[in-house]
Order: structure tokens, then sequence, then C-alpha cells
């Protein structure tokens, strides 16, 4: 398979020249990239020319790649990032959005409201009604109802009165 009489070499003195593995000589040869002579033998002037075709071509689409396609696209990027950010901060004024940590010291003020009432009040308040009554249906009357009230004021609790008490400003800003 050899052309013309050119010496041939095994695949060590190829990696050894290209500063390459014996294993990465084998992968290009698979690829195409260095020419095989003979089974585990390559032409040296095929192989440092394939291999050195393969280095440039590489290099010229690395180098088109990051003087166009990516400064473009993330250019674009940047730009809709810009824009979404400020989307949000417009409905944030209109009031069509809030910030999620707001969300969630609201919900936290919420339920440690119902929380402090459920514990709180609403067994003493029990107790003191059950107190000398028999009757089990009664008794979980009156525990259904209490609790009912406790679920019926939490409802009703006004979440900027809540974030007044707690220091919280209502843009979220403490």
């Amino acid at each position: 398979m050899s052309g013309a009489g050119s010496p041939t070499y095994p695949a060590k003195t190829i990696a050894k020249l290209l500063m390459l593995t014996e294993r990465r000589v084998q992968q290009l040869s698979k690829e195409g990239v260095i020419p095989k002579a003979e089974r585990g033998r390559y032409e040296l002037a095929t192989a440092v020319q394939g291999y050195i075709r393969y280095l440039q071509d590489r290099m010229a689409g690395n180098a088109s790649q990051v003087d166009s396609v990516d400064y473009h696209k993330e250019k674009a990027r940047k730009i809709k990032a810009e824009a979404d950010i400020a989307e949000i901060e417009a409905s944030k004024r209109r009031g069509e959005a809030i910030d999620a940590q707001e969300v969630k010291r609201a919900w936290q003020l919420i339920l440690g409201e119902v929380r402090a009432n459920m514990i709180g009040a609403t067994p003493a308040r029990i107790a003191q009604l059950i107190l000398g009554i028999d009757d089990e249906t009664e008794i979980k009357r009156i525990v259904r109802d209490e609790i009912e009230l406790a679920m019926k004021a939490a409802s009703e609790s006004d979440v900027d009165d809540l974030f007044d008490e707690a220091g919280v400003a209502s843009d979220g800003v403490q």
C-alpha cells in the first residue's frame, strides 16, 4: 500500500514526531486526518501534512467562530437579557409582578400569624369552652368552630399590616 517506495513508520514514531500519543495518532487515522499506508504504519510526509492541515482547519474554524458568530451571539444574548430585566422592572412598577423574595417573606409572615393563632390563643379558648363538657360530638363541634375562626382570621389578615409590624417595607427592603 505504500506509494512508490516511500518508507513507512510505526505509529510510535509518528506520535513522537507530532508530539501525540500513539492512541491519538490511531484516532486521527480513523478520522482520515493521518492516512495509513499499511497496517499500523504511516508515510512520514502524508502524516505530517495531514496533521498540519487538521490543525490549520481547526484554527481557521475557531478564529471565524470567535470573530463573528460568538461575538454576535453573545451580544444578542446580552441585549435580550437587558430587555428582559427592563420588562420585569416595568411590570413591577405597574404592580403586575412582585419579587419572589417579597412573596416568600409575605408567606412566612402569614404562616407565622396562623401558627401563633393556632398554637397560642386557640388552645386556650378551646380549653375554656370544653371545660365540663362530656359529649364528644359537642367537643368536636367546638374544636372545629375554633379552627374555622382561626383560619378565617388568617384569611382576613392584611399582608401590608403584617409587613409593617415586622418592619419590612412593602417594596421588600428592610
